[in-house]
């Protein structure tokens, strides 16, 4: 059909017919318009989320002055996908986010004619912000808000007063802090204030909890003892799942272990003395010699003569001779300093349940639960308290059953772990959205007036005289039944004048 064709078929059609596919080629044209404009229109993603009020303004400005579109929505600033990275390095080199608060920067707008008192007002705030902005770094912290309380120094007063702090934390949900992330936290902060003492720092979370506590190395002590406890009690539990799983199967092994330890301190000084190793360690002698004088003749004759005075020699002195030598024995001697460590195991108590086997029942279809038979519980338990280090010196205890475990399914939630759905589950939907649209518009648009224009132009009718041929050209171009009797084709030329103008044009031109 050719468009000289189209055009005539449309000047034949009447009022009704012409306005419904005007409005039809109308709507056409205006979805398929729409359909492109919101296919090409670009694709925003997050900029920055979580903001605070004071930063998401400024990051709202400067994209003003930049010029780039922007949506404000409860997940945060969005931009144009196109955009994003480009985006934050331009805003971080203007040092945007700034964390919310205020830090140091405050001075870098410091006027000529600021007060003393106006000073010391900004340097309170900027040491705040720029605390909060530090403890707000932490991964578990969504929020942070500082006031410190520090006095004025005045030398007319007795009296000294210690700065303060509190601090209000607004967690992430779902997390607690340890007590040891609570107490850095309050290092933090006490580090940062001159004369600040953790005594004097009060840490609160969004429910009005006070996470600190006075400072007590005892109960401290005891927060340490117990996470010891839980960490020893859960390596136990591990060991004994992983040793027993590779028999009995995957998921069908559950321990629970409860342990008692002795976290006494305690220091031994021993002394031991050995009587059988006796060692000389000193000797001392005394001799002592006394000595008298006499003389001593030659042996012979003249000396034996009487009345002869004899000429002998002094043969000895007299005296005294002294001599003394001492000996000192030392008995051996172990002298040992014993510290006993902390946390000794002192019980040990372990439940493990182990899943038994599952049979088919022929008559109903059913599983059929058959427990563990007693020499295979009796091994399982061997090897758990060996490989656990059981000891019966200490009075623990070691149990293995079989129960049936609950058969439930697992939570589609892992299985859809990790899942960008942005990246691809909204392409989908929009070109699925795009898709289905476009087929409607053509059903129900394109093509109804499709078929209009695809309508022949009514037939010629041979001269037969009569009502009939004028019955049966009236039939063809307009009606969709026979038209049988001379009213009817009266009513229906009153209310079709022109096609009934252009059927007798049509007689008159084949008449001539």
């Amino acid at each position: 059909m050719g468009l000289a064709n189209i055009i005539e078929q449309v000047r034949q059609w009447d009022s009704r017919r012409k306005l419904i596919a005007s409005v039809l080629l109308i709507l056409s044209f205006a979805s398929i318009i729409m359909l492109f404009s919101w296919a090409s229109a670009p694709d925003y993603q997050v900029l920055f989320s979580n903001l605070q009020t004071e930063d998401a303004g400024m990051i709202i400005q400067k994209l003003g002055e930049m010029k780039v579109p922007y949506k404000a929505t409860s997940r945060g600033i969005l931009v144009p996908a196109d955009r994003v990275y480009e985006l934050r390095l331009q805003l971080a080199g203007m040092g945007l986010p700034q964390g919310g608060g205020i830090g140091y920067e405050i001075f870098d707008r410091t006027g000529l004619g600021t007060t003393d008192f106006v000073q010391k007002v900004n340097y309170r705030r900027a040491l705040q912000g720029e605390l909060a902005r530090t403890i707000r770094s932490l991964q578990e912290v969504a929020d942070c808000r500082i006031h410190l309380s520090i006095p004025e120094k005045s030398i007319f007063s007795d009296s000294e007063d210690h700065p303060k702090a509190s601090v209000l934390l607004k967690l992430r949900p779902g997390v607690r802090l340890s007590r040891t992330q609570v107490q850095g936290i309050v290092h933090l902060v006490s580090s940062s204030v001159e004369g600040l003492t953790i005594d004097n720092v009060t840490v609160v979370d969004q429910r009005g909890n006070v996470l600190t506590s006075p400072a007590d190395e005892v109960a401290s002590l005891s927060n340490s003892q117990i996470e010891y406890q839980r960490n020893l009690e859960k390596d136990i539990e591990r060991r004994v799942v992983s040793i027993l799983e590779p028999v009995v199967g995957k998921d069908k092994v559950r321990a629970r272990a409860s342990v008692t330890v002795d976290f006494t301190r305690k220091e031994e000084t021993v002394e031991q003395y050995d009587p059988d190793g006796q060692v000389v360690r000193s000797e001392q002698k005394t001799v002592e010699q006394k000595l008298v004088a006499g003389t001593a003749g030659v042996p012979g004759v003249q000396s034996n003569l009487p009345k002869r005075r004899s000429r002998g020699r002094r043969t000895s002195e007299e005296g005294l001779r002294k001599k003394t030598e001492t000996l000192n024995y030392e008995i051996s001697k172990i002298v040992s300093h014993v510290v006993r460590p902390t946390g000794t195991l002192k019980r040990l108590s372990l439940a493990v349940l182990v899943d038994g086997r599952y049979s088919k029942d022929e008559k109903t279809g059913e599983s059929v639960f058959q427990p563990r038979t007693e020499e295979e519980l009796r091994q399982y338990e061997e090897i758990v308290k060996r490989a656990v280090g059981f000891s019966a010196e200490r009075g623990d205890a070691v149990q293995v059953i079989s129960l049936p475990f609950s058969q439930q399914e697992e939570p589609m939630a892992e299985a859809r772990k990790g899942f960008d759905y942005q990246r691809y589950i909204l392409p989908a939907v929009r070109y699925g959205t795009i898709l289905v649209l476009s087929f409607l518009v053509f059903l129900f648009l394109v093509k109804p007036l499709m078929k209009q224009l695809s309508m022949k132009p009514p037939k010629r009718a041979m001269p037969m005289g009569g009502g009939q041929s004028l019955t049966q050209e009236i039939g063809a171009a307009v009606r969709p039944k026979e038209i049988e009797r001379k009213d009817e084709i009266v009513e229906w030329a009153k209310n079709n004048p022109e096609q009934a103008a252009f059927l007798i044009k049509q007689w008159v031109e084949e008449e001539s």
